[in-house]
């Protein structure tokens, strides 16, 4: 189990618990504000025994200001009860609450509260929530239909001779306040959660860019080595076999054959550390990439290990982009290196370059035993390179047995570089 799972039980309680607070400040707020104006009205007030005494004198029961009483804080607990649960089930509360403020605004003498502000709290709850839109309209419509009613049934009494204090249009304009106040409110929270969420997948996908021109980067770097690498220790290889054998009875041949080792060596090494300088930008000024003016001294280099290599340019000679130079340096070089391991000491190997009008054509032929078959490039990386380079460069790739017998390998490179 990952850090997020186990931190996930902890921070659903830590919600829960913060909003059970927030819930319960908001009642202690209005139940405080509610009983400082309660006291200020009917105790400290003296206007309130005359009240009580012109009840009686016409008529009412000289219990009826305790009655009332009664019935308020009955139905204030019952509101308050209702908004303990705002933040889950802001339906619920604004039922409860809209009760409570109706219950307080029909009874004979009751004056508007701080805690009938109940009411909007939970209507503005109910338009912030983004599920269920139709419960937050049907909400609105009911509670400011129903705060219209208290002025259609409540009759003049002692103290409010009307509902709302006179103010009829006064609660419905406080409801439809909240509940425009608060559909706002989740309007602006969608955006910012659309914007924030736009935001990350902004940034996934560019960790994902950057992660797969990362892996491209190192393919790259992969197949860079491996044609370098592979061709200088085929010629190495060879090399110092022939000299080994010419050790004793030929000793200038196996001079030059260890000449032709160090010389193969060094050359490599200058490949890989251009190739490695590349990925530093603080790396040393290096000589410029391989291309086809360098197949003279490329084939010179397989010439020297035996193998009879014979080159052919046709077509005229243009100038060429710097990937497909490369590309067909590495495809002629990946192709003279195959036939330096498979074709074997008989073979004749016959390296062709052709300028067409819109595209450049390499071949590399040889007269070996060829595959017999078609070539499982799944072994080795030296076909599955040359096909991925052409494919880059949106050419075409071939490598089968020949009709006469031996191996080729043909591509075709696009002169203008695919995008």
């Amino acid at each position: 189990m990952d850090a997020g799972a186990r931190c996930a039980p902890y921070s659903a309680v830590v919600v829960t618990v913060r909003r059970l607070v927030v819930d319960a400040a908001i009642v202690a707020v209005l139940a405080v504000a509610t009983a400082l104006y309660e006291l200020q009205w009917h105790i400290l007030s003296p206007a309130t025994d005359e009240v009580r005494k012109r009840g009686i004198g016409l008529g009412m029961p000289e219990d009826w200001f305790q009655t009332q009483m009664t019935q308020w804080w009955i139905a204030t607990a019952a509101g308050l009860a209702a908004m303990l649960i705002r933040s889950w089930q802001p339906l619920v509360a604004l039922v409860g609450a809209g009760a409570m403020t109706l219950v307080h605004a029909l009874l004979p003498d009751a004056p508007f509260m701080p805690v009938d502000l109940a009411a909007p709290i939970a209507l503005y709850t109910l338009a912030m929530r983004p599920s269920r839109r139709w419960l937050s309209y049907a909400g609105a419509v009911a509670a400011v239909a129903c705060a219209f009613v208290p002025a259609l049934l409540r009759e003049s009494t002692i103290v409010a001779p009307k509902a709302w204090g006179g103010g009829v249009f006064v609660p419905p304009a406080v409801l439809a306040f909240a509940w425009l106040f608060g559909d706002r409110s989740r309007s602006r929270r969608a955006y910012l959660d659309e914007a924030t969420q736009r935001a990350q997948d902004l940034e996934r996908q560019r960790d994902q860019q950057v992660e797969l021109a990362a892996a491209a980067e190192r393919a790259r770097i992969a197949r860079e080595l491996h044609d370098a690498v592979a061709h200088g220790l085929s010629i190495i290889v060879i090399q110092a076999q022939a000299a080994a054998g010419a050790m004793e009875r030929r000793p200038a041949t196996a001079r030059a054959a260890l000449a032709a080792i160090v010389a193969t060596g060094r050359d490599s090494l200058g490949e890989m550390r251009r190739l490695l300088g590349l990925t530093r930008p603080d790396g040393p000024d290096l000589a410029p990439l391989p291309g086809l003016s360098d197949l003279p001294m490329l084939v010179d280099r397989v010439r020297a290990t035996g193998l009879p290599v014979t080159l052919n340019q046709s077509g005229e000679p243009t100038d060429l982009p710097t990937g497909v130079g490369l590309s067909a340096y590495r495809i002629a070089q990946e192709g003279l290196t195959n036939a330096l391991k498979h074709a074997g000491t008989d073979a004749v190997v016959d390296l062709s370059i052709h300028y067409g009008p819109d595209a450049l054509e390499v071949t590399v032929a040889d007269t070996g035993p060829g595959a017999g078959g078609l070539p499982d490039e799944r072994r080795g990386n030296g076909l599955r390179g040359m096909r991925e380079r052409v494919a880059m460069l949106g050419g075409t790739f071939s490598a089968s047995d020949r009709p006469a017998g031996g191996f080729q390998v043909t591509a075709r490179l696009p002169l203008a570089e695919s995008t």
